[in-house]
This record gives structure tokens, sequence and C-alpha cells, in this order.
């Protein structure tokens, strides 16, 4: 240990610091004593204490600004980044929407090459008998008539075989032996006249009539129109009531006791038409595929309103256009709409001479969705298109989304009309499930080189979520139809087209979730026929 001169003990001197008694000398020569001393320490540190905590708060105030700029410059990275990927969609869209009005044009048919006439037949020789002229005057006219009839197969219009009817001479033995030639030629051109003048077997019974119809309704429609204008008063009934259906119509969705108000409106519209306006009467025959005789009892046995029919015909355009606006994006929702539909249709306030008048809404349906009835076509043509109901916009065929949204809604609603159990009600089905039937049997019975993607988009729609009801009414035999109809038909697809690939999807589907299974034996069925087993 150091040791300090001068002190006793060994401890630092306290001269120059403190004096003998303690204290610290001032800068004035005072002493301080203790307490001021600690009073001078106490004022520096506080003066110390708040240029630390004025510093550290400069500090912090420099980095909160500093990290309110930084968040600004973030949010404005980001309003950017949100502007150009919008700027970005819209571009997208843009696109897509000229995309769409392009079409590519399908090439048009090439013209038919008209059959040429065959060489006229040689004349017969006279014979120099004069009772054996008379023969040749009666085969004579047969020569041009062959002639006519080979150049009218092609084109088909008329059967030919009638004017062999008045040969009631009896021939010499030389025109024994002509007349069996003629015949034979005759009835040879005949034949294919005979079957080609009627419709397809795949083709379902009224197809043709329902044209007729849409065109019967259309005529209505312009003799409402000109009936309105002049009375004023009838225009401004008819138009509120058509909008009353319409409106109704559009309010129809699921739930319980959905569909009561809008049923009832339309009810009461339709009825007031029927019974309490007075309108020009017509013939119901007009709108039904055969013609139908009076029935003792019927509660309308005679003619109809005009307007009666025209706002039937309202009811069933704007049932159709409903099913291809709702059920076209999910097919659960054409079940409240065929409800409502078939209801309305098999009411006995609206029925004829016992008979429903559903066939306006079924020509609407055979405008809009052919394939429901049969009809098949090649839709890379013109005329293909056209047979399957493809819609034109601006000139311009619409769009393959469009196309396929319309036929899933239209095939659905189909189903939602065809499938109704009346055995619980006192009222008759105005349009059968055997319709159904033939429907999904003329799809599937055509030719894979015939099949066309509108085949399967509405067979698929059809079956999809009304598998059960189907199967209500036909059991076993039903799920043998529906194995042909979504694991035989697309397997034997010639291309394997999204269309195809979604009907082969519902099968899977099924199975899964349903729980339908294979199982042994196949029988064979009316319109359908496969070796393979059918669904347990």
């Amino acid at each position: 240990m150091a040791h300090f001169r001068g002190s006793v003990d060994g401890t630092p001197p306290r001269s120059g610091f403190f004096n003998s008694f303690g204290s610290l000398p001032s800068p004035d020569g005072h002493s301080m004593s203790p307490e001021a001393v600690h009073e001078n320490l106490l004022d520096t540190a506080l003066r110390e204490h708040n240029r630390v905590r004025e510093q550290a708060i400069r500090v912090f105030q420099n980095n909160q600004l500093r990290e309110a700029q930084l968040k600004l410059l973030q949010e404005e990275r980001q309003e950017k980044e949100r502007l150009r990927l919008e700027q970005e969609l819209a571009d997208d869209r843009a696109r897509i929407i000229e995309l769409r009005k392009k079409t590519v044009p399908i090439p048009e048919l090439p013209p038919r090459v008209k059959t040429p006439p065959p060489p006229p037949a040689p004349p017969t020789p006279p014979t120099p008998e004069p009772p054996q002229k008379a023969a040749p005057a009666v085969a004579q006219p047969q020569a041009p008539q062959q002639a006519t009839v080979a150049q009218a197969a092609p084109v088909v219009t008329q059967p030919v075989a009638a004017p062999q009817a008045p040969q009631t001479v009896q021939p010499t033995p030389s025109a024994t032996q002509a007349r069996p030639v003629a015949q034979q030629a005759t009835t040879t051109a005949a034949a294919p006249s005979t079957i080609c003048t009627g419709p397809p077997p795949y083709i379902l019974p009224g197809a043709q009539r329902y044209l007729e119809i849409h065109q019967n309704l259309k005529r209505l429609r312009h003799f409402i129109v000109d009936n309105g204008k002049k009375e004023p008063g009838l225009r401004k009934k008819t138009g509120e009531m058509r909008r009353e259906i319409r409106k109704s119509v559009g309010q129809l969705t699921s739930g319980k006791g959905a569909t009561t108000i809008p049923k009832g409106k339309i009810h009461s519209v339709l009825l007031e038409a029927l019974r309490g306006l007075q309108s020009p009467p017509v013939d119901p025959n007009m709108v039904t595929v055969t013609p139908r005789a009076p029935v003792e009892g019927a509660v309308n046995n005679g003619e109809l309103p005009a307007l009666f029919i025209y706002l039937m015909n309202i009811f069933a355009k704007a049932v159709v256009a409903q099913f291809i606006d709702e059920a076209g994006v999910t097919t659960k929702a054409a079940e409240p709409i065929g409800v409502v539909a078939v209801s309305i249709f098999a009411n006995k306030d609206f029925v004829w001479r016992n008979e429903s008048l559903i066939d306006i809404l079924m020509c609407k349906m055979r405008v809009s969705c052919p394939v429901l009835f049969g009809l098949r076509g090649n839709e890379k043509t013109e005329e293909g298109r056209a047979r399957l109901g493809w819609k034109k916009d601006g000139g311009q065929w619409v769009s393959d989304q469009v196309h396929n949204t319309r036929m899933t809604g239209l095939g659905a609603g189909y189903a939602a009309i065809a499938l109704r159990d009346f055995s619980k009600t006192q009222m008759k089905n105005p349009w059968s499930p055997s319709n159904y039937w033939r429907t999904l049997a003329s799809i599937v019975d055509t030719p894979p080189e015939e099949a066309s993607n509108t085949q399967y988009t509405v067979l698929k729609a059809m079956i999809e979520n009304s598998e059960q009801r189907f199967l209500q009414f036909y059991g076993d035999v039903g799920r043998h139809a529906i194995f042909v109809a979504l694991v035989v038909f697309p397997a034997r697809a010639l291309e394997q087209t999204v269309a195809v690939k979604a009907l082969a999807v519902l099968g899977d589907k099924l199975r899964r979730d349903v729980g339908l299974q294979f199982k042994q034996p196949t029988p064979r069925i009316g319109g359908f026929s496969t070796g393979r087993p059918v669904w347990g």
C-alpha cells in the first residue's frame, strides 16, 4: 500500500480540496459546505439529465418522422401496385370482350351436285294388232313419270305411286310383259320417297308441329298488339298483366313457401284473362299438337279468349328465360321453376277439353333446345348449329360458353318439368316421365360420328340433381339407363372433349356420393342396348 508523506495514518492530505473542517473551497475563495456541494451536484446532474432527455426526444421524434415517411412510401407503392393490377385486369377484360366479338367463320358446305336425270326410256314399238294398241297408251305415260320420280328422289317431295291406280284395262301378252318392268321401277323409286318423307325414328313425335305452334303464337301476338291499338284501355291492362307474370316468374326461388305468393299472382292474372276480361275468342287447337274433340262435362270446351292464350305464351316464355338465367348457373335452381310451371299448366282452371295446354311451353323448349326432341347436327357447320338451337347475337353465333349455359339451363328445366310425381294429386300430369325417357333414349342412341357437345351438355344437365326422381319412376331399369348415359355413351365418343369428360365425371360423382354401384346381369331394355354391367 502506498504511504502518503506527511500523514499519520497514511491517508491522503485534505489540503487543496477540503480544509480541516471538511469543506470545499468555492471559486471566490470561500469554502462550501457539504450541503451546498450536494445541491450543486444535483443541479449539474439535473442539467445533464435534461440535456440527455431532450436529445432522446429529438431522436425519438426523428425516428417517428422517418417511420411515417417509410409508411407513406410503402402505401404509395401499394397503391401504385393496386392501380397497375386493376389496369392489367381491365386490359385483360377488354381483350376478352374483343375476342368474344371475333368469331371464326364456319366454312360453308360445298354446293350440292344435282343428280343428272336418267336417260328416257326407249319407246315401246307399236304392234299391228288393233286390240293391242291400248296397252302402250296406258304404259306410255309411265316413262316420263319414272324420270320425274328419279329426279325428285334426292329432293323428297311427295309419294309417286298414285298414277298406277287407273290401270284397269285387260292387257295383251305383250303389255303384260312390259307392265311388271314399269311397276318394278316405280316401286323402287317410290320406296325411298316414302321413307324420307316421315321424320327419323329418333325424333320425338310432334317436333315439327311445335314449330307451327310457335308461328301461330307469333301471329297471335301481332293480333293482340293490333287489337290493343284500337282499345287503349285493354292495351294498358294487357301490359300490366304481362309485367306481373314476368316479375312473378323471376321471383321463383327454392325454399319452403317461397313460391306460394308468386304462383298465386300468376294464377290470378291468368284466371282474370280467362274469365274476367273480354277479348276475341280463338280456337285453342292452334296451340295443340293434335286436334281435340269436345268432351262432355269439360270446364273449358269451346273457344278461349285470345288474351288468355297470349298470357299463357308470355308465362311459358318467361319460364324458359328463367331456366336459362338461373338453372344455367346451377341446375338445382330449375326445381322451383319447373314445379310452378307444371302446376300452372295442370291446373283445372286452365285445361282445355280435359287436357293441358303445355304444348305452348314445349314449343318454346323445342325452338330453344331442339336436342330435347331428338334433333342432331354438326356444330362445325351453319346448318348444324341452327338445328342444335345455337343462338345468334348481332348476326354472329354466340360463344361456346354462352351456348353451353343456355343448354344446361334448358336441360335441367326439362328434367324439372318431366320428372314430377302426380300420384298424390287429382290433377293430370301434363308432361309425363315417359317423355323424359324418350329424350334420354334419343340422345344416347346417337352414333358417335353424329354426337355433338350440345348433346353431352344437355344430357348431363338432365341427369344432374334429378337422378333420384328418375330412379323413383324407373327403378332398376332407370339405373341401367343412367349407366348407359354416363358411362357407355361418353366412352364411345370419338373425341374426349370437355363436355364428354364432364358427363363421365358426373357418373363418377354419383357413384361416389350417391352410392350407385355396378352389378350383373344386363338385360336389353327398349331404346338401350349394352353388354356391360348395369348400375346397382
